[in-house]
């Protein structure tokens, strides 16, 4: 059996040369025969007659002159350098070899020894996913160096000479102790990469950079007291690599991981070579990130982008919301790797973003089952209110312009607040309302035509309605609805019955039971086209299909015995505004002989739609005559004249006006749901909102009627506030208590629950207003969002395709990534 080698024994090493050393020399004087041996090779290959040499000078110069022969011969060149290189690489093993005995005692750890150590369960400060990168080692540098010593051995300095190849062979092990490490480190074999790198530090070249890596092995081992220990040795030699062109670059680590983040962004923004520009520049994103600054995070990555990097790019565009081009890079890194559950679900993230619902339930769908889990510890959302809904400078500087999902919604709101009621006897009407002292001067009152019903039928529903018009000149909307629902009980094919009950739900904010009644009141009496073009206003608050309306008025109107040349023009107007017509004057309301409010509620609709100030400013100025202390008239009048102007400017002149005792409240307390709506706004506007809070608290304390209105008010200001959970038990006790159990209360009570973090109770209040209104694009959009977040894909996909044909964008809800969530998964 052969007799094995020992690594210790200097006899056998030398075995390799041409000479061997005797047993008693010293490590050190052996390496120095060895040295001397092979390099003699050397000095033969570049000058056969160096002996012969009289002097250094004349033999650095026959030496030069026989170099510039060889390197002109390519024949003789290459081979020349390789042999000389395959020389090296002998030398560098003889060395290595030798050096393992000599330097077993100068090891930091050995692996045995650190093996024997048990981890610690501590908290370690994070570590950036940087890919170890192996030196390189500089063949030209060797090559020189190998040059250098050659000419000085053979002219004479021998020493000097062996001095060189002493530092060529501790670099070279250096270089090779660190690569082996960096090996084992991504194999993550750590205690062995910590062998090799304290190799690497013993030979005392290029200690910070072993040091660092010895550090991150550390951390992995979950060892604290190993990782502030090559942490501190990696600081003290940084200076030692100041010269080195990875210097910038490994400083900037140390900053890093001295937990000096911006003090890391100098050395990687003014680097001191070319040669890390990868590494540098992968740093720097992360650094950038960081700091939160998604666009140069970008630009950092960019410049240096492989294909592996496509997913980084595309979330980084998603970040600075360029969705095309985030779904470019994204759709570019699939193509590679279709199966990257991170990919896919930025993929939905950035479909519902951008509205591309039926993408994002396609998206949800392709996930699997098994790779669930996956999925929800990947990019959990979070579902939060729209941040728009509490811009402060948004509201001010655009009230006018405020078209979120709807782009009439504010001139549809406004025609519905004034838009007249109807009874079959308007004397007898104002009559009783006038005997009830309401009031003396009722002009929003219309007469009903073509009612097909005659005798006592008729004077008891007028009966009835006119009850319901003196609830509603006290703005008792509530009173109002149950007297139009009794008449309608006992005859529900009365159009007057269903075209008032649908306006009375229009102003309470019910779309969908306006819709209902507006529809079947049309087709009750095809003449009426009013109603007609009211069900398309309510149904496109609740994305209704109305083509089929628009396409039978149409046909209708051609027929339609008019009452007067008025009543056809303001139709003809009426269907205009619906058919985008920007040209119609309006001015046949100076030509009629009575001149109701809804005709200047449509010059108003133009008005919006054309930015007409002056059409605006006529129009409110009119309606605030008719109506003279009614807070909605006032506010639009204040508004119309500060059409072109930020509302900031004016704030404190609408603010003044809130505090006068001129405005009549009482549409407020008890009245229609836009009245509501546009107090609160306009107080969330002015910074009047703690003021009207505390009058309404009074008012709700002092009244005797029922105080729904109030308490509605009062929650909507705690929603604008911010005051959630307060919100929330507002509208808990309006739908429990107070039965007020229409789909918009529910709506606004799950607002309150998602602002107040309590999603559960958001889902049940949602499925609930679904139910009174289930076509309604918000509620299915924020309810697909929540089953999301709950992880139930199969059903959040059903809600976003259902809303896939609409052109929508929620008012009110958006979604975030759960980054806390994602760091609970992680830990």
């Amino acid at each position: 059996m052969a007799k094995e080698k020992n690594p210790s024994n200097p006899t056998e090493i030398n075995s390799i040369g041409d000479e061997a050393s005797n047993e008693n020399q010293s490590p050190k004087e052996t390496k120095k025969n060895i040295l001397k041996t092979i390099f003699g090779t050397l000095s033969g290959i570049f000058n056969s007659k160096s002996n012969e040499a009289k002097n250094s000078q004349g033999l650095k110069n026959q030496l030069r002159e026989k170099y510039q022969n060889i390197k002109q011969n390519k024949k003789i060149f290459f081979p020349l350098i390789g042999g000389c290189f395959a020389l090296f690489l002998i030398i560098i093993a003889s060395i290595l070899l030798l050096k393992q005995d000599s330097q077993k005692s100068k090891a930091t750890k050995d692996t045995s020894e650190i093996a024997s150590i048990k981890p610690k369960e501590v908290i370690l400060p994070s570590i950036p996913k940087l890919e170890p990168q192996a030196s390189e080692i500089s063949n030209k540098s060797l090559d020189n160096l190998i040059k250098k010593a050659n000419m000085l051995y053979n002219g004479g300095d021998k020493i000097e000479a062996l001095n060189i190849f002493d530092s060529v062979a501790n670099f070279s092990q250096a270089i090779a102790s660190h690569n082996l490490g960096v090996i084992k480190l991504r194999e993550k074999d750590y205690l062995n990469a910590i062998k090799f790198f304290d190799g690497a530090i013993a030979t005392g070249e290029n200690v910070s950079i072993s040091a660092l890596d010895a550090m991150v092995a550390s951390f992995y081992l979950k060892r604290p007291d190993l990782y502030e220990y090559y942490k501190k040795l990696a600081n003290s030699h940084i200076s030692d690599s100041s010269h080195k062109p990875f210097y910038s670059y490994l400083y900037a680590l140390m900053q890093y991981y001295n937990g000096y983040y911006f003090e890391s962004l100098s050395p990687l923004l003014n680097p001191n070579s070319q040669n890390y520009k990868n590494q540098n520049n992968r740093l720097l994103a992360k650094m950038f990130l960081l700091f939160n600054d998604d666009y140069n995070a970008l630009i950092s990555l960019k410049e240096i982008a492989e294909p592996k990097d496509y997913k980084s790019l595309g979330l980084l565009y998603a970040r600075t919301g360029e969705y095309s081009k985030a779904k470019n890079y994204l759709y570019k890194y699939l193509n590679a790797n279709p199966k990257d559950i991170g990919s896919i679900l930025a993929l939905e993230t950035i479909d519902l973003k951008t509205g591309n619902f039926a993408l994002a339930a396609g998206a949800l769908d392709s996930i699997k089952d098994d790779d669930l889990k996956k999925a929800m510890q990947t990019y959990p959302i979070k579902v939060v209110l729209n941040r728009s809904l509490f811009d402060v400078n948004l509201a001010q500087k655009e009230f006018w312009n405020r078209s979120f999902e709807i782009e009439e919604k504010l001139p549809y709101k406004i025609i519905f607040y004034y838009a007249p009621f109807r009874v079959f006897d308007a004397q007898e009407a104002i009559k009783m309302i006038r005997e009830a002292g309401v009031s003396s001067d009722i002009k929003n009152i219309q007469e009903a035509k073509n009612t097909f019903i005659k005798g006592d039928t008729i004077s008891t529903i007028n009966k009835n309605i006119t009850k319901a018009l003196i609830e509603l000149n006290k703005n008792n909307v509530r009173d109002a609805l149950k007297y139009l629902e009794i008449s309608a009980k006992s005859n529900p094919n009365h159009s007057v019955l269903h075209y008032n009950i649908g306006l009375v739900y229009a102003q309470m904010g019910n779309f969908q039971k306006a819709y209902t009644h507006f529809l079947r009141a049309y087709h009750l009496n095809s003449y009426d086209i009013t109603s007609g073009l009211f069900a398309i206003m309510a149904g496109t608050f609740i994305y209704q299909d109305t083509s089929r309306i628009s396409h039978q008025i149409a046909q209708d109107f051609e027929n339609v015995p008019f009452s007067s040349k008025t009543e056809k023009e303001f139709l003809t107007s009426f269907i205009g505004y619906f058919t985008k017509n920007i040209n119609d004057g309006m001015d046949w309301i100076k030509k009629a002989n009575q001149k109701l409010p809804i005709y200047y509620a449509l010059e108003a609709a133009y008005g919006i739609r054309n930015k007409d100030k002056n059409a605006l400013i006529n129009s409110f100025s009119n309606l605030k005559q008719i109506y003279s202390g009614d807070v909605v008239s006032n506010i639009l009048y204040e508004l119309a004249h500060n059409y072109d102007t930020n509302l900031k400017q004016v704030a404190l002149r609408l603010h003044n006006l809130f505090l006068s005792d001129k405005l009549d409240l009482s549409s407020v307390y008890y009245g229609a749901a836009f009245s509501r709506e546009l107090y609160v706004y306009i107080g969330f506007i002015t910074g009047s909102l703690e003021k009207q809070e505390r009058i309404l608290e009074e008012k709700l304390i002092s009244q005797t009627d029922t105080p729904n209105g109030i308490m509605q008010t009062m929650a909507l200001i705690n929603i604008y506030q911010h005051k959630f959970e307060k919100a929330y038990a507002l509208y808990n006790i309006l739908i429990e208590d107070f039965k007020e159990n229409d789909a918009k209360t529910k709506f606004l009570g799950a607002v309150a629950a998602i602002g107040s973090n309590h999603p559960e109770n958001a889902v049940l209040l949602l499925q609930l207003s679904k139910m009174d209104a289930p076509s309604d694009l918000e509620t299915r959009y924020v309810l697909g969002l929540l089953y999301q977040e709950a992880g139930n894909f199969n059903i959040a996909s059903n809600y976003f395709n259902y809303i896939s044909n609409g052109d929508f964008k929620s008012e009110f809800f958006d979604f975030i990534i759960d980054v806390k969530k994602i760091k609970s998964y992680q830990k």
